[in-house]
């Protein structure tokens, strides 16, 4: 069991969640068959995964794997596109050693819990994670793109359509 304590800054004084020890990248088949499964389901879930699938693989048909990144920063809504997004390149044909570009948007003070969640994921999903602290979605985004060599064309951002800064990215 790990027993280390994290710093406590304001969000917990629990040791980290022992799983998070383990770097061992994911079954991405399993993930694949699972997800797309899914999305063969004749209700409201199955419909979005399906519509949420056909949209990323036109963008990754459109772009090429090369040309596209993904806004990962450990949250819900980013961790099921990320699953999404892994599916799909493992429909593709992508292999599990592949980097996925992705870039990690931090603000002021994160959880700590969080920089080790996606740092933990970063190795499980083989993401290239570039950290950019910023204190803006939109200022974060443009600083990754204009380090990036080749600049990714699109960037796939994990945002509930009815969140309160859904309007920041559009």
């Amino acid at each position: 069991m790990h027993s280390t304590l994290v710093k406590n800054h304001g969000c917990t004084s629990r040791p980290i969640d022992p799983l998070l020890d383990t770097l061992k990248q994911y079954d991405i088949a399993h993930i694949e068959k699972t997800v797309y499964d899914l999305a063969l389901e004749d209700d409201a879930l199955g419909l979005a995964v399906k519509e949420a699938l056909k949209v990323i693989e036109q963008a990754y048909h459109l772009y090429g794997r090369d040309a596209i990144a993904l806004s990962f920063n450990g949250g819900k809504d980013c961790t099921v596109l990320l699953h999404l997004v892994v599916a799909v390149l493992s429909r593709l044909g992508h292999e599990k050693n592949d980097l996925l570009r992705a870039v990690y948007v931090t603000y002021p003070n994160p959880f700590p819990h969080v920089d080790e969640f996606v740092n933990v994921c970063s190795k499980r999903y083989h993401l290239d994670c570039v950290l950019i602290p910023v204190s803006t979605m939109r200022q974060a985004l443009q600083q990754y793109l204009d380090l990036c060599q080749p600049k990714p064309k699109a960037i796939f951002v994990g945002i509930r359509r009815n969140d309160p800064f859904a309007g920041n990215f559009i």
